[in-house]
């Protein structure tokens, strides 16, 4: 039986991937919130100001960078509705090794002993799932940009390929000679990786949003197939 919680899309990953993306060993070690501010601190890092280093590439540089400023409001936007709805969070984290089947009869046996309505999990669920219809639109219109722009990074190296090995070699040449700081203003090796880094975190972002997504849509379709059959 296929596990719940599959993993996310990352349609883009092999062109877009940057020095930033965290190991797996790091991820393990952290819950989803805390590694959510993990990947926000390294956004921040990079920072989303923008660049002018390079006609006719520096709109891939400064889209990537408004991407992952909007995919930070949205992990905003989602962290706030989930810490409204902490029981559901801790919910669906207690079982979020359980097929749908085994969900939906862990909803069932919690809602048997629940002593009031209002106190019933799977009433929870619906106003959760409620309340992140606008993290869910945002973050699939922020993950289909992604994967549009991630297209666009091996075009900028083919495309630019001189101009990016000439800043590769001044980048690596002042850091050899103690020169003038090399930056993605001035550098545009530099803007390119800070771009696929911009990506590759808010990728991970999207992933760890679309966790929630995934659960509820399998909670609904489990609901449907056993409304049909009855």
């Amino acid at each position: 039986m296929k596990k719940l919680l599959a993993p996310a899309l990352l349609a883009a990953s092999l062109v877009i991937t940057g020095c930033s993306s965290t190991s797996d060993e790091e991820k393990a070690s952290m819950d989803r919130f805390q590694y959510m501010n993990h990947v926000t601190a390294q956004m921040d890092e990079l920072g989303y100001d923008k660049v002018t280093v390079l006609p006719g590439a520096d709109e891939f540089f400064n889209i990537a960078a408004s991407i992952a400023e909007r995919q930070v409001k949205v992990m905003q936007e989602y962290r706030t509705q989930a810490e409204n709805h902490a029981d559901v969070q801790a919910f669906l984290y207690a079982h979020r090794e359980s097929t749908p089947e085994q969900l939906k009869l862990a909803i069932v046996e919690f809602d048997a002993t629940a002593p009031s309505e209002d106190q019933k999990i799977a009433a929870k669920i619906a106003a959760y799932n409620a309340a992140l219809e606008s993290v869910r639109e945002a973050n699939a219109k922020l993950l289909a940009e992604i994967v549009l722009e991630g297209g666009k990074a091996a075009y900028i190296l083919a495309q630019y390929n001189s101009d990016i090995a000439q800043a590769m070699a001044l980048s690596s040449l002042g850091g050899l000679m103690g020169g003038g700081e090399q930056t993605p203003q001035n550098n545009v090796f530099l803007a390119l990786e800070r771009a696929k880094d911009h990506l590759s975190l808010a990728t991970e972002a999207s992933e760890l949003i679309s966790i929630d997504e995934e659960t509820i849509e399998a909670i609904n379709a489990l609901q449907t197939e056993l409304e049909a059959k009855s």
